[in-house]
């Protein structure tokens, strides 16, 4: 079954006085199956793409980071594959 996977942008670089007014460098992500959850972050963020994945337990329990990936995409096409 194919879930609806959605990015939720929950972390930012600061760009001034603005609020997540600088370039993403992690989301959370939901509608994966059983309750599960997951983040995805820039490690090498602002000037090197380093995304690694953390995936989140329905009971909270949870894995370390993996992956180094080149793009958002990258990381969130991985979990979606290691979720099937």
């Amino acid at each position: 079954m194919q879930y609806p996977y959605t990015l939720h942008e929950d972390a930012w670089l600061r760009d001034g006085p603005v609020f997540a007014g600088g370039q993403v460098t992690g989301y959370k992500v939901s509608g994966m199956p059983n309750g599960k959850t997951a983040r995805i972050r820039n490690f090498g963020a602002p000037n090197r793409k380093d995304w690694r994945v953390l995936r989140i337990n329905a009971d909270n329990t949870q894995t370390d980071w993996v992956g180094h990936y080149g793009s958002i995409e990258d990381a969130l096409a991985a979990l979606q594959q290691d979720c099937q």
